[in-house]
């Protein structure tokens, strides 16, 4: 079959949870032998030929800067670009797509537009995001206002544009449950978040330390890492224990929040070129959660390099599995910390479940059903 698949983000360099999810939609695309012309953003300036795929090809479309009044204004959330619609109308001219997929975000306003070219159209979702966006703790009144006007604006989104989709991808059983409110059961369709196997060598020797791995300017990242550092952690760990913070905004979170405890065996390291070495050599991955939605790539990654996870019950969300250690308290954290030891049976639990869900091999399966259930 013949594809366009269209996203706001780039999906290289393969860092970070959005990218990781587009990357492997694309990937599992190009391995079922599709035929696909990928128009990405490229905010690193990343050459593609670097990155190839067979079988996809790439253009290159940067997002239009918001002008003042639509920031103000949140119109973003339903505007359609001109010079998008001009890119996207070329290409339905020039080739016979027999659907398209769009990935991400607040892109439903394109549905109606390629569905109006005789296009059928699979959105791809990453998170309930009306839902995050409503979970996000926020101080005065204008942030206040502000949330509450960004989270009416998601909410219409959702339900103007999706129920125009031909199928709807989420990503676990809640965010399923949560579209079948205003979208037809029949065209949903669960396809967890996942990770290309090829990319993890779990082959490292295991260190003595924690690590708490991701971006950290989110805000259910920042609130983990804020309850770890103010509630879990105390000196007794912190003589005994060692925990790195390694993403993007590590450094700025943790300096914000030290007024509250400043330990040296905190070490906050930054951003990284590869995470995979951090994540295997650690002998436990923390994910400390108190908000959020869908599945938790860094918790997929854990898995795939054989490395213990120790988390809250929303930090494991979407990903079923008998290897986690959960705790809902610091004290049942702190507690499992305090009594954390190596454990190689525990290790295989989560590899094992990591292939057979969470691999690409297994959802290449389930992409394929789904397609083979258009009407086309």
């Amino acid at each position: 079959m013949r594809i366009l698949f269209y996203t706001k983000i780039s999906p290289f360099p393969i860092n970070g949870g959005e990218r990781i999810r587009s990357y492997g939609l694309l990937k599992v695309l190009s391995e079922l032998g599709h035929t696909v012309i990928a128009v990405v953003s490229n905010q690193n300036s990343i050459d593609f030929n670097d990155y190839k795929l067979k079988n996809v090809s790439f253009i290159e479309f940067n997002n239009e800067p918001f002008t003042i009044i639509e920031r103000i204004t949140g119109i973003y959330y339903y505007r359609i670009s001109k010079k998008l619609r001009i890119v996207l109308g070329k290409l339905a001219k020039q080739n016979e797509f027999d659907f398209a997929f769009l990935d991400y975000a607040f892109i439903g306003q394109y549905i109606s537009f390629l569905k109006n070219k005789g296009i059928p159209v699979i959105y791809g979702t990453h998170n309930a995001e009306s839902s995050l966006l409503l979970q996000e703790p926020v101080q005065g009144i204008f942030n206040k206002l502000r949330k509450i006007q960004f989270y009416w604006q998601a909410y219409w989104h959702e339900r103007l544009y999706f129920p125009k989709a031909d199928k709807l991808i989420c990503v676990s059983e809640d965010d399923k449950s949560f579209y079948a409110k205003f979208m037809k059961p029949n065209k949903i369709h669960l396809i967890p978040n996942f990770l290309d196997e090829s990319r993890y060598n779990a082959n490292y020797e295991k260190e003595d330390y924690f690590v708490m791995t991701a971006n950290f300017g989110a805000y259910m990242n920042k609130m983990g890492l804020k309850w770890i550092i103010g509630e879990v952690w105390n000196e007794t760990l912190d003589k005994n224990h060692k925990l790195l913070l390694v993403g993007k905004g590590s450094k700025e979170a943790y300096y914000d929040l030290i007024g509250l405890h400043q330990y040296k065996n905190i070490i906050s390291v930054g951003a990284v070129d590869d995470i995979v070495p951090y994540i295997a050599k650690a002998k436990a991955v923390f994910i400390p959660l108190l908000h959020g939605s869908g599945s938790r790539l860094k918790c997929l990654e854990a898995m795939a390099l054989k490395t213990s996870i120790i988390s809250t019950s929303k930090g494991v969300e979407g990903t079923v599995s008998d290897g986690f250690l959960v705790a809902d308290t610091a004290e049942a954290f702190r507690g499992i910390v305090e009594n954390f030891a190596v454990d190689h049976d525990r290790e295989n639990i989560l590899y094992n479940t990591f292939i057979s869900n969470y691999s690409l091999e297994i959802n290449k399966k389930r992409m394929q059903r789904l397609i083979n259930e258009l009407d086309i």
